[in-house]
């Protein structure tokens, strides 16, 4: 059961139109008294035209005669739905003021359409296929790709249930209704869903890394809309708009469900998705800016924190190494040894204090940020320094006339800051400057 074949004197021919698209009529051909000189245009067998009806179709076609041998056209054409198909197919692309054509090949035999509709001007080519055998992913996605090297448009079109392919080329499933009504496309067209924030520029309907990250400051609303199925169309109306291009095969782009599929859309539809993806690259690269910032202060506090950690310990190492030569230093002015605490204290701003005969006599490297406050009482005690420059900044901060003195000794090397642990786990020096109010000097 074929539709095109190969008139003797005519050539190409084809039986669905009334004069055989080439201005000769059926009756011409239909049960003559002599042979017609038909063959097919696959395996030049001779065939012969038929004449039946099917529910509301009239039907002509052509069959091959007794004893034909194996012929790829014959094979193709089986089937009563898949005949009924490609006549609504042409119909359709005939009724937009196109051009249709059966079993039309490729000049390589790499391909072969079931319906080839052309445009008025010829300037877009579509082959309308009609598969209702089942086919692999595989072949039909390198038939895809064939079409599309020779600048052919495709869409295929289907009636089965399960259709494992209908993601992966342009492609849609059509069912026809008991009651003889209109073929509808019931599905591979898809329409996308806008849904927004009230205020788009904050979000409140997202949960995103940016949120999960700790950024509280509002994000713009991302979009939180998605692609649906449209309800069953006529297929009359789906073809027409292929041949309009209103509709368009389109690579969804948007959906954890969906990114990546086949689907048939409009302009509208593309232009919502792209708002959206444009939405969810402003909000990315806002949160790749706001989460830049934090680093950056992050990274600046564990520094400040490393300073202070490194400005302790570097105070600690002074009054360590400046204990032995104050005990000599008093020893000497006052006549007995003195009593030097163990560490700094909060009373004297943070130095270590220095007792004579029980009562505070001199105070080892005071930190010169704590001294204004104790001034008064800082005021009649000596006070020690490890250098001059040390001296100068506990000078600007004291009583005028304050005693200083600045010792020297040899110091440790330099030592980096002790590493960061986590907040809940403080060494012991941090756990001492906690106790001891260092680490808020």
């Amino acid at each position: 059961m074929v539709f095109v074949g190969v008139h003797g004197e005519w050539g190409r021919i084809d039986v669905t139109q009334a004069d055989l698209g080439c201005g000769q009529s059926r009756e011409s051909i239909y049960k003559p008294k002599k042979p017609a000189p038909l063959t097919c245009y696959e395996c030049d067998w001779r065939l012969h035209l038929v004449h039946k009806t099917h529910s509301a179709y009239d039907l002509w076609f052509l069959r091959h005669a007794n004893n034909a041998p194996h012929c790829e056209a014959r094979t193709a054409g089986e089937g009563m739905a898949h005949h009924l198909l490609k006549l609504d197919l042409a119909h359709h692309a005939r009724a937009a003021g196109w051009s249709a054509e059966y079993e039309v090949a490729a000049p390589d035999r790499s391909w072969r359409a079931d319906v080839m509709a052309t445009s008025p001007d010829g300037s877009r080519r579509v082959a309308l296929e009609a598969q209702m055998a089942a086919i692999s992913i595989t072949d039909i996605e390198a038939r895809t790709d064939r079409y599309r090297a020779a600048g052919v448009e495709v869409c295929w079109f289907t009636d089965r249930k399960t259709v494992p392919w209908l993601d992966n080329v342009p492609s849609v499933r059509i069912a026809r209704p008991d009651d003889g009504g209109d073929v509808q496309v019931t599905a591979g067209a898809a329409r996308f869903e806008p849904r927004w924030c009230e205020d788009r520029g904050a979000c409140g309907g997202c949960d995103c890394s940016a949120c999960n990250e700790g950024i509280d400051v509002p994000l713009p609303c991302e979009g939180h809309g998605g692609w649906c199925a449209v309800d069953p169309l006529p297929l009359g109306r789906f073809v027409n708009a292929i041949c309009k291009n209103t509709t368009r095969p389109h690579r969804l782009r948007h959906g954890w469900n969906t990114k990546g599929t086949w689907r048939w859309i409009t302009r509208r539809y593309f232009d919502l998705e792209e708002e959206q993806l444009q939405a969810q690259t402003r909000k990315s690269q806002i949160v790749e800016r706001l989460l830049a910032v934090k680093q950056r202060q992050q990274e600046a506090r564990q520094g400040e924190e490393q300073q202070h950690l490194a400005a302790i310990e570097a105070l600690l190492q002074r009054q360590e190494a400046l204990t032995k030569p104050v005990v000599e230093f008093v020893y000497h002015e006052a006549g007995s040894y003195p009593f030097v605490a163990d560490s700094g204290s909060p009373e004297f701003a943070m130095g270590v204090p220095v007792y004579v005969s029980g009562k505070p006599y001199a105070v080892i490297c005071p930190v010169a940020g704590r001294v204004p406050a104790l001034r008064r009482r800082l005021a009649p005690l000596l006070l020690f320094a490890a250098s001059e420059r040390e001296r100068g900044r506990i000078a600007a901060q004291a009583a005028p006339g304050q005693r200083i003195e600045v010792l020297t000794a040899p110091l440790p090397a330099a030592q980096p800051a002790p590493p960061q642990r986590e907040p809940d786990t403080l060494t012991v020096r941090q756990a001492v400057s906690g106790m001891l109010g260092l680490d808020r000097m």
